[in-house]
């Protein structure tokens, strides 16, 4: 079976999941072809699929799906499996039309725009209405999609897979990881890791760092990803009203592949304060490399974690019950390491990319047999 499999930023954590399904789906035989952006972060990974590099976001719309419509024809898939759209804006006219000829299979990681208006949402679920089928990762999205699209014949719930591949065996402890990052060596670090945005509540743990700080001085929060919604000063503004300056790391920029790992192991705690969420990569790399997790009780974190079981889920816009759940972490090692490993054991038995594209490949099987 040939499939191409589009993904078009070629960084983030589109393109890690992208990466891994492609690696395992080439281990079952598949013929994979990853249509991905030119400037592809994971070109130098050793891999079994083949990649051809033809998305660029410095040339127009019209140009871009003329490309497309040349490597469909070049590459002749059985079926088409969508990651990530082109135009947010204008894709609603681009599927359709492509589907006409060739079977097409989206998977959903996110089921609504955060930021965006109306419009985007529009066109991701008109995208969604022609397809043969969606791919979901949580309960909660499948059950979003149907009512929403209107298309529960078609939804398959296929679990995400784990980002083992982020572990770095050269990081043997966590001074390691601090020095490499110049990161302070005695602190109690909280980490907030991935893309910058507002529904992810950072607003919310720089308030609960300076209770925290009440009980533990030492505490100290390390932002680190792109910054896509908002501006630094808007976040600066909020450290210096809380009177966290000096307890506060701040980098609003994307952290290249191989320094992931070194976040989560120069941390104490990894915190996801999201108001709104049906998923989070973010949070499966540190459930995969072991760091302990105080997390949100909302969208799929309440599939897959229990409350002092793989972690610390707290109500959503709660300063005083986060900080109290992070104090929790830092004056309990233990039991945060217990949970810490038990994340990492449901990680290993649940989140695998063997059993992912095992499921993945009977979808397009089951797809091209009734199309």
């Amino acid at each position: 079976m040939k499939v191409v499999m589009v993904e078009t930023g070629g960084w983030g954590g589109l393109a890690h999941y992208t990466w891994n399904l492609c690696s395992a789906l080439s281990e079952t035989g598949t013929d994979v072809c990853l249509l991905t952006n030119v400037r592809y972060e994971l070109e130098n990974l050793p891999r079994k699929f083949r990649i051809d590099p033809c998305f660029d976001k410095a040339v127009g719309y019209l140009q871009a799906i003329s490309t497309l419509m040349r490597r469909l024809s070049k590459h002749a898939p059985d079926i088409v499996h969508v990651q990530s759209l082109i135009s947010t804006r204008f894709d609603s006219f681009l599927w359709p039309r492509v589907r006409r000829r060739i079977p097409v299979i989206f998977t959903v990681h996110n089921t609504h725009s955060h930021e965006g208006g109306g419009w985007e949402n529009w066109t991701a679920w008109r995208c969604l209405r022609i397809a043969d089928a969606v791919i979901v990762h949580t309960k909660e999205s499948a059950q979003f999609v149907a009512d929403q699209v209107g298309c529960k014949g078609r939804i398959k719930l296929i679990h995400h897979g784990d980002y083992g591949f982020f572990a770095d065996e050269k990081i043997s402890d966590r001074a390691t990881a601090r020095r490499r990052l110049d990161l302070p060596m005695n602190a109690k670090i909280l980490l907030v890791f991935g893309a910058i945005r507002p529904y992810k509540g950072i607003h919310g743990i720089i308030t609960a760092l300076r209770k925290v700080r009440i009980w533990y001085p030492e505490a100290h929060l390390v932002i680190a990803g792109p910054l896509l919604a908002g501006t630094e000063e808007e976040y600066w503004r909020a450290i210096k009203k809380g009177g966290v300056e000096d307890a506060v790391t701040f980098r609003p920029h994307y952290i290249e592949c191989g320094k992931v790992a070194a976040y989560f192991a120069a941390s104490d705690v990894a915190v996801y304060n999201y108001r709104d969420i049906t998923d989070s990569g973010a949070l499966r790399i540190a459930c995969v490399l072991g760091t302990p997790v105080v997390a949100t009780a909302v969208g799929g974190f309440r599939e897959f974690l229990m409350d002092r079981v793989s972690a610390r889920l707290v109500p959503p816009d709660t300063p005083d019950v986060l900080a109290a759940a992070i104090c929790d972490i830092f004056a309990d090692p233990f039991q945060a390491t217990k949970m810490a490993e038990a994340a990492r054991a449901l990680s290993a038995s649940m989140w695998s990319w063997t059993d992912s594209a095992k499921a993945t490949l009977e979808l397009y099987r089951v797809t091209l047999r009734s199309s």
